[in-house]
Formats: structure tokens, C-alpha cells, sequence
């Protein structure tokens, strides 16, 4: 807000991020903390729910013997799975909330806040529980594959479950590829350059922001997600493959593009859309290099690091309000300056 003080205008403190590169900024910053507090919160969720009352698949022919002092990645807990089943159920209600206010504010933030809860809460517990339910075993930081760890573990089993959706990833891409009125630039630069006719958008279709924000956000995750597991898998590829080091690479330079871009954006709302892909591919640079051990992943330890994790989550609730309290036309469906 700006206040008359001696018949000027004086600039309040937030007038300061309603102009570029602010507003890209605080959207960068904004989906980039959102990264690790996913992480942070299914842990805690993991270790403070964990009653140690564990039960085996059927799948296994004899219950995996859990060394004293090992992580068991094997057993099943029924206590974490109904918190999860609610924060997916929460998510989904966001969702919905944003699609009834109907307003390029609301459907922005309530798609990515929404879809965030919707694939820590079903997504990740759900191949949580299924990898656990059919026997898959872990990576262990030693470079084994078992049921427990005594050192950590490289990739949790649920991983190895999301590198098996490629497939099913692949064939949902395909529908967003061909899709005429997608608003993706990677979309749109493929359908231009390798001569893809998928026709011309519909003239005067409203978006839905909510909707779209949501299943963007979503599958950006999947994707890369999928991604990294191929880069980690010892077999397919290997975390020290020319590969893997091409990947960090590309991934710095193409979001440090997608970051000046950004860091150009007037339109709150649209910066937020932008920022999504682009916080998520700079991210896998921070991802990779936690995995060559270039230091402490604090947020995968968060009851060693509790102050660190929970300013990742005030970070997150500080740059939400920013961006919210900067935007224009809040009850307008398009937020235009």
C-alpha cells in the first residue's frame, strides 16, 4: 500500500515487489521452498505416526528380519496412511474452492497449494504403501538392496515404483502434447518446430486457473520425479554417468534461462504459473547434487535439522503471502495490471 504523508506519496513496503524482478522472484522462491517442505512433512508425518506396530505383506515368504538398530523398509504401518488419505482430501477440497471463486488469484494459488497436498498425500504415501505391499526393496546408501538399512537409504522402495509409471507418464503426455488449447510454451515450441498441427485454440475460452494450475503442477512433478529415478537406477543409467552430469548441467542452463525470464514478469499470477517448471527444473540441480553427497540434505533429516526445516516452512508462508498481497484485481477472473 502507499500512504499520503505531507501531500506525498510515500511507497509502502510492498510496493517494492509489485515490479519486476521482484515479482518473478518471490514466485521463484516461493514453489522453490515448496520442494523441500514436501519432503520435510512426509518424513515427519513417517517418524511421528511410526508406532513400530509393523505387518507384512503376504507377498513376502517369511517376514524380512530387521536387524536391531536398522531403518525397516518392509514393514507396513496402517497409522500413516488416513493422514495421508486427508491431506490428498484437503487438497482436492483447495482445488475445488479455487475453481468456485473463479478468479486468476485464487485458482493460482489454490491449484499449486492444492496439487502439492494431492501428490505428498496420495501419490507418495500410495506408492509409499504399494512398495511396501509387494516386497519391493530398498537402495541402501552402501550400495545394497535390501529390506532395512543400517546406513540410509540411496532411493526408498515407493521410488522405484514411480520409475515404473513411465509408461502410464508417457501416454498422459501424449494427450497434453496434442492438446490445442494447452498454454505450455514447451508445448507450443514443440508443436511449432517439429511441425506438430494440433489446430488453433478456441476463441474466447475461459481457463480454468485451478484445474490447470493443479494438473501442470502435477505432472511437472511426475515427470521429473520419473526422470531422476532413470538418472539414479545403477543399472539403467548410475548417479556418476556422463549422463547424470549432462542432466545437472542442462538443467542449470535451462533454468537460469527460464529464471531471466522470469525475473521480467509484471502479472503476479502468471509469474507464479511460470515459476512452477522453472523452480522444479532448478531444483533437480539441487536434488542430484544432495545425491553426489555435495552436502547435507537437511530436509530429508529434518528432526536433526529442526530449525532449518521450519524455516523452509515459514519461507514458504512469507513469499505466499507476498505474492497474494501483491496481486491486482483479486475478485477479477483475470488479473491484469
Amino acid at each position: 500500500m502507499s500512504e499520503t504523508i505531507g501531500g506525498k506519496e510515500e511507497s509502502g513496503f510492498l510496493d517494492l515487489f509489485k515490479k519486476p524482478p521482484f515479482v518473478g522472484l518471490i514466485a521463484f522462491l516461493a514453489v522453490f521452498a515448496v520442494q523441500p517442505l514436501g519432503h520435510i512433512v512426509m518424513i515427519v508425518m513417517e517418524k511421528i505416526l511410526a508406532k513400530h506396530q509393523y505387518w507384512y505383506s503376504q507377498f513376502y515368504d517369511a517376514a524380512p528380519v530387521i536387524p536391531e538398530g536398522y531403518e525397516n523398509f518392509a514393514g507396513i504401518e496402517n497409522i500413516n496412511y488416513l493422514p495421508a488419505f486427508i491431506m490428498g482430501i484437503v487438497g482436492i477440497v483447495i482445488i475445488m474452492w479455487g475453481v468456485r471463486r473463479d478468479t486468476e488469484v485464487a485458482g493460482t494459488w489454490a491449484g499449486f497449494v492444492g496439487a502439492s497436498l494431492l501428490w505428498t498425500g496420495w501419490v507418495e504415501f500410495s506408492l509409499h504403501f504399494h512398495a511396501r505391499y509387494f516386497g519391493v526393496k530398498t537402495l541402501c546408501n552402501n550400495g545394497e538392496y535390501a529390506y532395512a538399512c543400517a546406513d540410509g537409504a540411496a532411493t526408498k522402495p515407493e521410488y522405484f515404483m514411480m520409475q515404473g509409471s513411465v509408461g502410464f507418464l508417457l501416454a498422459i503426455m501424449l494427450y497434453f502434447m496434442l492438446n490445442k488449447e494447452t498454454r505450455c510454451n514447451m508445448f507450443r515450441w514443440m508443436h511449432k518446430h517439429f511441425r506438430i498441427k494440433v489446430g488453433k485454440p478456441s476463441r474466447g475460452l475461459t481457463r480454468n486457473f485451478s484445474n490447470n494450475v493443479a494438473i501442470e503442477t502435477l505432472t511437472i512433478l511426475w515427470f521429473f520425479y520419473v526422470y531422476l529415478m532413470f538418472l539414479y537406477d545403477p543399472v539403467l543409467i548410475g548417479e556418476k554417468h556422463w549422463f547424470t552430469y549432462f542432466s545437472f548441467g542442462f538443467f542449470g542452463i535451462w533454468s537460469l534461462y527460464l529464471i531471466q525470464r522470469l525475473m521480467r514478469f509484471k502479472r503476479v499470477t502468471s509469474a507464479l504459473r511460470y515459476a512452477i517448471p522453472t523452480a522444479i527444473i532448478f531444483y533437480n540441480m539441487v536434488e542430484i547434487g544432495g545425491r553426489w553427497s555435495w552436502y547435507k540434505e537437511f530436509w530429508v533429516h529434518p528432526f536433526e535439522y529442526p530449525l532449518a526445516s521450519a524455516l523452509v516452512g515459514a519461507a514458504v508462508t512469507v513469499f505466499a503471502i507476498i505474492s497474494i498481497k501483491t496481486a491486482v484485481n483479486k475478485t477479477k477472473q483475470i488479473d491484469q495490471h
